[in-house]
């Protein structure tokens, strides 16, 4: 029970309790506590088992949470890890599409090698051919008898040189343009062998981009499936945090009830004993019969009072006054209590003139208003027009939820003779004077 429920309630007692000394002849305060009056202090078994549900389940989504997290944070390095494989399989088919040009234009090299070749062994074996055919001819026509006769029938020892000059020429020239035809043979065909050596390597990086492609790319399936895998987890951790979620929302509203029921039954034991205070008191001014507590405090605080009112007094309005009769029946589906109960929650709030927030800051009318507002309620926004909203109630007959007017000030019976108000700039939102702290205008009710 949080501080501002727990003070309400002890003020409520308190002042019911203080009053009920004179009032019930031979109960001291250890015997009313003993007579029941400790179960509104207690948590119930319902309450107790509900903190419990409700701290369980706070640390099951803390650790919930906490595990969505470690798996977020696995999930986000797998995408890193995907990306940085995917970075390299780029890397990867750049390389590979670049090399497959360069095999490209290695398979036209080697093409064009192999016509050289064939050209150049084709020229040879013409060569060759023509060649032995020079060969047949001088070995056919040249008998030493017609190599001496072409010498003696030379004219001169000149024409004899440049005739044997002639065939000598003639066989150097062949053999001339036999190596060299060889050569561009042999040549052509080292070109070719270094052509396949490099087609080989090509070969051999292109078979090795192809194995680094397809690692690569199992490495991103099984990251992907892993991501999967975490997205999975993920959704069911979260599922399971949403339902601590709810247990800690059902939790609360149980516990939210259970002090509701305890400051409403509070309330109501306190008003018990007040009104049977006033009639022990033989109706002899009720508000000599208020509770000493809310008497003192009205009295400390009554100085610095600027929420409207009259003064001090405990006079009541004729039309109100204790006897009239007037007690209505309920006209909404909302009971006082739970009003009263929703208003204690505002206990220790700002009072600000001309506010109207709960908890940042409201004044005396606003502070009625927005209570009533929160059930569906509609009321005045100031407050000598509360005398005419709802049906009227006799001081006798009232209730904790009924509204109470008084000379330029507003407030809400909570039980056991005491309101809660926006009572000032230096009290802020109360639950702490007596219900005649002031001359009571009208009571109405509303609920």
């Amino acid at each position: 029970m949080n501080q501002k429920w727990t003070r309400a309630i002890c003020t409520v007692l308190t002042s019911a309790l203080v009053f009920t000394g004179p009032a019930v002849e031979g109960t001291t305060f250890s015997g009313y506590i003993n007579s029941g009056l400790e179960k509104v202090y207690a948590k119930t078994q319902k309450q107790k088992d509900a903190e419990k549900k409700k701290s369980q389940a706070e640390q099951n989504l803390k650790d919930k949470k906490n595990e969505i997290n470690g798996l977020k944070d696995q999930q986000q390095t797998t995408a890193d890890d995907i990306k940085n494989k995917s970075a390299k399989l780029d890397e990867i088919l750049a390389a590979q599409k670049k090399l497959q040009k360069d095999i490209t234009n290695k398979q036209a090299e080697i093409e064009q090698n192999q016509k050289d070749l064939a050209a150049a062994q084709e020229k040879q074996q013409e060569q060759y051919d023509a060649m032995k055919k020079r060969i047949q001819f001088m070995y056919e026509n040249s008998a030493e008898d017609n190599i001496w006769t072409a010498i003696i029938e030379s004219n001169g020892i000149t024409d004899m040189l440049n005739r044997i000059e002639y065939v000598s020429d003639v066989y150097d020239s062949d053999r001339a343009l036999m190596d060299s035809y060889q050569a561009a043979v042999e040549q052509v065909k080292e070109i070719g062998t270094k052509l396949d050596n490099d087609m080989n390597e090509l070969t051999a990086m292109q078979d090795d981009y192809e194995k680094q492609q397809a690692d690569v790319e199992a490495a991103i399936v099984a990251l992907e499936n892993q991501k999967e895998q975490y997205a999975s987890q993920i959704a069911q951790a979260q599922q399971q945090a949403d339902n601590y979620q709810n247990i800690i929302t059902a939790q609360g509203k149980i516990i939210q009830e259970q002090e509701a029921a305890a400051a409403a039954a509070a309330a109501a034991r306190g008003d018990r004993a007040w009104r049977a205070g006033v009639k022990n008191s033989g109706g002899r001014n009720a508000g000599a019969a208020a509770p000493a507590a809310a008497r003192a405090n009205s009295s400390s605080s009554s100085s610095s009072y600027d929420g409207g009112g009259a003064g001090k007094g405990g006079s009541i309005a004729s039309d109100y006054a204790s006897g009239g009769g007037k007690n209505p029946s309920a006209s909404t589906g909302v009971s006082g209590s739970s009003v009263v109960s929703y208003a204690m929650q505002f206990v220790g709030n700002p009072y600000v003139w001309g506010g109207n927030s709960l908890t940042n800051g409201v004044d005396c009318s606003g502070f009625v208003h927005e209570v009533y507002a929160h059930f569906g309620i509609s009321t005045p926004r100031y407050s000598q027009a509360f005398k005419s909203v709802g049906q009227a109630v006799s001081f006798d007959n009232i209730q904790p939820g009924d509204v109470v007017v008084y000379p330029g000030h507003v407030a809400i019976y909570a039980g056991g003779g005491v309101i809660v108000e926006a009572q000032s700039t230096k009290a802020g939102i109360t639950a702490n004077r007596s219900v005649q702290c002031h001359t009571i205008l009208a009571i109405r009710r509303l609920v």
